[in-house]
């Protein structure tokens, strides 16, 4: 592979920043520090000409650097003081022209010189391959079946070039903001906004930090590592329209290991998780065809395995759609996460009725977003609705005889809802003992199900034995 030259020079620097040097500096640092190991004529000769994360790792910290984070976030302490993790800013930065023309970009320099581009988290390093690759300076490819190694060095004249102009780009704190919001709700589905949205915090370290944000997600880090694995095999499997199904096994709650083929459309994260909705075999005995939502720290096999479109084991069906061009798209999902609410889009819906005493509602529920359907609805406009909507007549008179014992008084609220919905079911246990199911029947029963069970705990004279 021929080799090129990346100068360090405030220039290249603010390209790598994106435009905000002051902001990114030691991102950019780091940054430049990677290409060099990769493209300088001084970098890593011997890395193989197909390379994963550990073979970074190992060639850019210490041998004695710990494998592992203490915590998410939270990076080990490292006992060699020669590793690069130790080294601050100023390691890089000392040429004295180099430094008089950042000075006039970036105000706090000086403090900024001690900090330590390296001491970071395995995952935050690994991530900036995948920035790297997004950016253009790597190839990202699909790893063999038993090893990670899913990138490539790109050949000379084939990677990014330094503008003529970098444009400097700033944003003021309230479209930062704006920009973090919109970019935590999408992050996961496209792993470069992920990218970006962990360098909208790390890029503000240097002060005090005033915004926490507790994103819930309930993995170990091997397990975080493995699910990220399989993300990333399922985005090169994207980028070639032509792959074909996957195939892995799958453990299921009720039916054990079961072996499927599907076709995966689009990943999302959902309270806990992380997923991938996919049009195939279900993880059932039977193994019909239809939408499932699979949790990815649930998939046994070690890799996706990739089954090309002119395989007799690909089911008639996905075959069929595939000749027809008529395979199954994330818009399809999208449309109907807003139809109904819970993500198992695949479930039947039913009217949703809830009921809130008047504090509760104001503090609570009243003017927040749920969902589309989700919104207030007055007492006596709720029984022509349960007239329309609710198809069974015994259902139905049920659910308006228990309207007629609860007072107008209170606030009531209607969506349409996945019956059957994991997280959403979870959303109503979160709601207890505040909020009462009226509809659909399904529910209710299932939350005084659960709210009995859960008393027998706190009975005083129960002996469990």
């Amino acid at each position: 592979m021929s080799r090129f030259e990346l100068p360090l020079t405030v220039e290249v620097l603010r390209w790598l920043a994106g435009g905000q040097l002051a902001e990114r500096l030691e991102r950019a640092v780091r940054l430049w520090v990677l290409l060099d190991c990769l493209y300088g004529e001084e970098g890593w000769w011997d890395l193989p000409e197909t390379f994963g994360y550990t073979h970074i790792r190992d060639r850019l910290l210490s041998p004695r650097h710990p494998k592992q984070d203490l915590a998410k976030g939270i990076p080990s302490f490292c006992p060699d003081g020669d590793c690069i993790c130790w080294k601050p800013l100023r390691f890089w930065l000392k040429d004295p022209s180099l430094l008089a023309a950042l000075k006039a970009e970036v105000p706090d320099l000086e403090a900024l010189l001690s900090a330590r581009p390296f001491h970071k988290t395995h995952r935050t390093l690994r991530k900036e391959l995948d920035y790297l690759a997004a950016q253009g300076w790597l190839q990202q490819i699909q790893a063999n079946s038993k090893r990670r190694d899913n990138f490539r060095c790109r050949a000379r004249g084939d990677h990014p070039q330094l503008p003529a102009s970098a444009p400097t780009l700033t944003l003021s704190g309230n479209q930062l903001k704006q920009i973090y919001h919109i970019l935590s709700d999408v992050a996961f589905v496209h792993p470069d906004v992920q990218v970006l949205l962990d360098e909208i915090w790390e890029n503000h370290q240097h002060s005090q930090r005033r915004l926490f944000v507790w994103f819930e997600y309930i993995l170990s880090d091997e397990q975080q590592e493995r699910v990220d694995e399989y993300q990333s095999q399922l985005e090169a499997l994207w980028a070639n329209p032509q792959a074909g199904v996957i195939g892995f096994d799958y453990a299921t709650r009720q039916h054990g290991i079961r072996h499927i083929l599907t076709y995966p459309v689009c990943l999302f994260y959902a309270r806990r998780a992380k997923y991938l909705a996919a049009f195939g075999q279900l993880p059932t005995p039977e193994g019909s065809l239809g939408w499932h939502n699979f949790r990815l720290d649930r998939i046994q096999s070690k890799r996706l395995a990739v089954i090309p479109w002119g395989d007799p084991s690909i089911p008639a069906e996905l075959a069929i759609r595939k000749r027809q061009e008529k395979l199954p798209s994330p818009e399809e999902v999208q449309a109907a996460w807003e139809e109904a609410w819970g993500s198992d889009f695949y479930l039947p819906k039913a009217l949703l009725i809830l009921r809130f005493s008047p504090e509760f509602a104001r503090r609570y529920v009243e003017s927040t977003v749920r969902h589309p359907t989700f919104q207030p609805i007055a007492y006596e406009q709720i029984p022509a609705l349960v007239r329309q909507a609710v198809a069974d007549a015994r259902e139905r008179q049920q659910i308006l005889d228990i309207l007629r014992q609860r007072p107008a008084s209170d606030r009531y609220f209607q969506a349409w809802v996945r019956v059957g919905d994991t997280n959403f079911t979870m959303r109503l246990r979160d709601w207890r003992p505040n909020g009462e199911v009226i509809a659909p029947l399904a529910y209710r029963e299932q939350m005084a199900r659960e709210a009995q069970a859960e008393l027998q705990f706190y009975r005083p004279d129960l002996k469990l034995s």
